[in-house]
């Protein structure tokens, strides 16, 4: 793990083990998010290690990347939003469509980084690809797990 990863791990476990009650759920989640994409940047970044010309080709495409998982990932919120929200009162069939939403959810995902992939592997090495990969799902982790840690288990 990168020095510039385990540096964003500290921060963003030293935020939230602040005690957050005056702010809502929806509050939470965005300040997890704008951690993470306040460093995502320099980390991958630093994971890659680009030179300039590099960069220069690499960060268009990754910005494009980012938006089209940026949007599935507030899909994926939204769905975690609705949850808790029916919580109370979920039946079977309600919950049943929110983990088929999820399915979907994670399919779109997965189509969107094997979009990506021979893209990136034409201005990056199979490393850098690799760790590019490997840099974004340690980031979305950690992200996730800060969204759900206080969703409960169906009932």
């Amino acid at each position: 793990m990168s020095r510039r990863l385990a540096t964003v791990l500290l921060l963003f476990i030293g935020c939230f083990s602040l005690p957050l009650s005056a702010q809502t759920a929806d509050d939470e989640i965005q300040l997890t998010r704008s951690v993470i994409q306040t460093e995502r940047l320099a980390v991958v970044a630093a994971n890659l290690g680009l030179s300039d010309s590099e960069g220069a080709i690499f960060w268009p495409l990754y910005k494009e990347y980012r938006a089209a998982r940026g949007a599935l990932m507030q899909e994926r919120i939204d769905v975690i939003k609705m949850f808790v929200s029916g919580y109370e009162t979920m039946d079977a069939k309600y919950a049943r469509g929110l983990l088929d939403n999820m399915f979907e959810i994670d399919g779109k995902i997965l189509d969107v980084k094997r979009e990506y992939a021979p893209r990136f592997d034409k201005i990056l090495t199979p490393a850098q690809v690799v760790r590019l990969y490997q840099t974004e799902n340690k980031l979305e982790v950690m992200m996730m797990a800060e969204v759900t840690k206080d969703v409960p288990l169906a009932r």
